[in-house]
């Protein structure tokens, strides 16, 4: 999977979360051409209000992301998960997506899919993120996601 600066993603909630705990929502944001949010997982991130909220509203409003009005459910998916992946299948873009089940539906649909783990991997192999693989894995741990150790080192082994 390569993500280049001409590519097109629709974000769920999860990776904005990941990104945003980080501190590396923005830089994420700049490997993308152009980046929606459907009002799902805006809906989604608005129940609490916090800092993930705050800061996703803040790119929307400065034009770096835009909210599509598209609110879907599939059978055993959540709001934002669902309404990410109708409007990938909708737009033709890249599905940004960390929950195993929504993953692997949209695969089967024919979407290309990458989670937070791969966006972090292609921002160290950029070095924007100085930060050792060991390292981010633990940051990931202690803002509560959690990924198989084996699964993240295959991750950041594999090369754009």
């Amino acid at each position: 999977m390569c993500i280049k600066k001409s590519l097109r993603a629709v974000f769920n909630t999860s990776p904005i979360i990941i990104l945003v705990k980080l501190g590396v929502f923005e830089k994420a944001l700049n490997l993308f051409s152009e980046v929606e949010v459907p009002s799902g997982v805006l809906e989604e991130l608005g129940r609490k209000k916090d800092e993930v909220y705050r800061e996703l509203r803040r790119y929307i409003d400065e034009g770096k992301i835009r909210i599509e009005d598209v609110k879907k459910r599939l059978p055993r998916l959540g709001l934002g998960e669902s309404s990410t992946i109708f409007l990938a299948l909708t737009r033709e873009k890249i599905a940004v997506l960390d929950d195993k089940k929504a993953r692997r539906l949209a695969r089967e649909l024919g979407l290309e899919v990458i989670g937070a783990s791969s966006i972090l991997r292609k921002l160290y192999e950029k070095n924007i993120l100085v930060e050792t693989p060991n390292t981010i894995y633990k940051r990931l741990i202690e803002i509560g996601f959690y990924i198989d150790k084996r699964l993240f080192d295959n991750i950041f082994k594999k090369r754009s």
